[in-house]
């Protein structure tokens, strides 16, 4: 028989518990069960959801608040920790790409930009970006053609020296 990842069997969880698999998955899965602790804990958790959802629809419950579902605080901390790490990244990148433009700007202009300069186009370059991601998500409604179509021309002539601009630039030609 073929070895399974745990990714493959807790794909076919479900499947094993309500006893809809083939006799050679639903063997499979029973000798994985027998040496994974961490899909025998995610088993167990599995029917003890499925028991208490058909508890629940067999009384007709409508006061769901009332039931807590918890959330291990290490779940919690994996989350934060991922969206952490993704603004943190975001930020670097954006600074670092504002940060090099206006370094090559100041050489081919030859004058030094102050901290001041630098602070400020990473600040309108972000403010721009964000401009730019609200507005591209009301692109996607057709009732709102002609705001879209104001807030590019907005953030263009309000912030034409950032990378938002260049890209509605690129839009609108």
């Amino acid at each position: 028989m073929i070895e399974k990842s745990c990714e493959d069997i807790q794909k076919i969880l479900v499947d094993y518990i309500d006893d809809e698999l083939c006799i050679e998955k639903n063997t499979i899965v029973s000798r994985h069960m027998e040496s994974c602790e961490n899909c025998r804990k995610l088993l167990n958790a599995l029917d003890k959801s499925l028991e208490l959802s058909t508890i629940i629809w067999e009384e007709n419950l409508t006061e769901i608040e009332n039931i807590e579902v918890p959330v291990s605080p290490k779940e919690r901390k994996i989350q934060w920790l991922r969206y952490t790490a993704i603004a943190a990244s975001i930020l670097i990148i954006v600074t670092t790409v504002v940060f090099w433009r206006s370094v090559n700007k100041s050489k081919e202009r030859k004058v030094e930009l102050s901290f001041e300069e630098i602070e400020r186009n990473i600040n309108d370059s972000a403010t721009a970006a964000r401009l730019l991601a609200a507005t591209e998500l009301l692109a996607n409604y057709p009732d709102f053609k002609e705001i879209v179509e104001n807030q590019y021309r907005y953030i263009a002539q309000r912030y034409p020296e950032t990378s938002a601009s260049e890209k509605i630039k690129l839009k609108i030609q």
